[in-house]
């Protein structure tokens, strides 16, 4: 492999965890894993982290529902309860 060939692939998967780590602390997501995950893999990590759902949204939308009188049908983790 040319020399030029291995320092561009390294920059850009360089770019890439530091964009996956920033995408996925906005998450609030594990920033270290997904760093990980863009070193590793480059622009598929970048694609992965910009692909995750937000925590804080999640979350958002979860307390409107319940606010706006949402009862789950199970428990949390989705086990049935055995009573009924």
């Amino acid at each position: 492999m040319e020399w030029k060939l291995v320092i561009m692939i390294l920059v850009s998967h360089l770019a890439s965890a530091f964009f996956s780590k920033t995408l996925a602390g906005q998450k609030a997501r594990n920033s270290k894993k997904w760093f990980l995950a863009g070193l590793i893999f480059g622009p598929l990590g970048l694609i992965g982290a910009a692909g995750l759902a937000d925590r804080h949204q999640i979350v958002y939308l979860r307390y409107l529902a319940e606010h706006a009188g949402y009862q789950p049908r199970h428990a949390c983790g989705g086990k049935q309860d055995s009573n009924s």
